[in-house]
């Protein structure tokens, strides 16, 4: 009697917890869509439990704040990136050599590409809410743990500096991908941006000109 109640006790607490899951995923899809539609300054918690098909209440259930769930979003892009995205960047540097990197370069324009609908609020967020700019900043310093295969190569006192110049390359890229593919303010091929951008990274990484 007692390993009846106690299984039907676990099953219905798995139900629960599975169920919360998937409003919290719902809510997190609901606000990708309004970001993208409204940008991040616009979008309010009524908008995205609207979307969600949620109270407000169950919001904040969820998420403290909009910046919260605006993470989420921008984790979930982030994670489409994968730890992989870094470590064959990475391996792209370790080789040294400049089609390496275009190579890797080429693939990160797709990404951009693809995720050009979020952009915008993504910029807005940044620079609107410093909560948000933080987690960011998080973010990209643990996705940078896919660097080793490069950072390798340096004496142990140089590898921060290493890591930082190619973090500051990657804000680069996201600032060129912003203004070339959302706000076409550079109206450039795609082959002479990524050579110019490949220019810029084997420039200041000090790698091999094919």
């Amino acid at each position: 009697m007692g390993d009846n109640v106690s299984n039907e006790s676990t099953e219905l607490l798995s139900v629960r917890e599975e169920q919360r899951r998937m409003t919290r995923q719902r809510i997190i899809t609901a606000a990708r869509q309004v970001f993208e539609e409204r940008g991040y300054g616009q979008a309010s918690i009524g908008d995205i439990a609207k979307a969600a098909k949620v109270n407000r209440a169950t919001f904040y259930l969820h998420f403290t704040n909009k910046a919260e769930v605006f993470t989420e979003v921008y984790r979930a892009v982030r994670e489409d990136q994968s730890a992989q995205y870094w470590s064959l960047l990475g391996r792209a540097l370790a080789e040294g050599r400049a089609a390496s990197v275009r190579a890797w370069l080429d693939g990160a324009l797709s990404w951009w590409e693809s995720q050009a609908a979020l952009l915008p609020a993504i910029h807005e967020a940044m620079a609107s809410d410093l909560e948000v700019a933080a987690r960011w900043k998080d973010q990209i310093d643990q996705l940078a743990g896919g660097l080793e295969e490069y950072l390798v190569q340096f004496p142990p006192a140089r590898r921060e500096e290493r890591r930082l110049r190619v973090e500051l390359l990657m804000v680069q890229l996201d600032q060129v991908c912003f203004r070339a593919i959302v706000q076409k303010v550079f109206v450039i091929g795609r082959d002479q941006l990524l050579d110019v951008v490949t220019g810029l990274w084997v420039d200041a990484l000090g790698l091999e000109r094919d």
